[in-house]
């Protein structure tokens, strides 16, 4: 894979997002620039169906736009096979949802070393590597409960603990405070505050001000544009 080596981690430049729905074409995204340096913390706003979650998932390479450039850490992402769409996702990017995605039938330790199972790593390196990230959202005492023994806040822990056990360069979470009360929605925002000051580039979806605050950057998209960034 060919680079293009500027300082920008992420560089969208007039990216379009159109889903054709047979005799309906919907666009989700119209000319989006965007441009993200390693180890920034920016939050994206916008109403339901602004087109927030398609940016997520074209940045997170769950998706390519229909039009325009996009590349992650100098490589045109759209020229990309799945397997190597798959690749990037697997060793470069960690997802957090609002929902947590957890396996009610593992245990926390199991849930976060999941990611490094699908990589074929060594058993013993996996439950090295899950107990400390574990230990390091908070849950040191919570490591073989399963999801159904721990609170909405917990789970999210875990959620936050496997996206960083592939050590990612990017941390995407979308509404990942969605789901919690004001005071463990603080908590969590306070672990990606963390994560961002060693060294993670940290990107949140979110309808919450008070979590847009905790970006460097905050990016309002509506109907598809980015309508203002500050």
């Amino acid at each position: 894979m060919s680079k293009v080596n500027d300082n920008f981690l992420i560089k969208m430049k007039g990216v379009k997002k159109i889903y054709d729905l047979g005799e309906v074409k919907v666009v989700a995204l119209k000319n989006v620039n965007l441009f993200v340096k390693e180890k920034e913390h920016i939050s994206i706003m916008g109403p339901s169906g602004s087109g927030k979650t398609t940016l997520l998932n074209i940045i997170g390479c769950l998706d390519k736009p229909t039009d325009g450039e996009y590349y992650l850490d100098g490589v045109d992402v759209k020229k990309l096979d799945d397997d190597h769409l798959s690749g990037i996702r697997n060793k470069k990017i960690g997802f957090v949802f609002q929902n947590y995605n957890l396996i009610p039938q593992l245990n926390v330790i199991e849930n976060i070393g999941l990611p490094l199972i699908y990589r074929g790593i060594d058993e013993k390196e996996i439950i090295e590597k899950s107990k400390y990230y574990a230990n390091l959202v908070g849950l040191g005492d919570r490591m073989y409960h399963r999801p159904t023994e721990l609170s909405g806040g917990q789970q999210q822990r875990v959620a936050i603990a496997r996206a960083l056990v592939n050590e990612p360069v990017i941390i995407l979470g979308d509404e990942p405070t969605g789901n919690l009360d004001t005071k463990t929605g603080k908590e969590i925002m306070e672990i990606f505050k963390k994560l961002n000051e060693m060294g993670r580039t940290i990107i949140i979806i979110t309808h919450d001000v008070k979590v847009a605050e905790y970006g460097e950057r905050i990016v309002k998209i509506l109907d598809g544009e980015i309508i203002d960034e500050r």
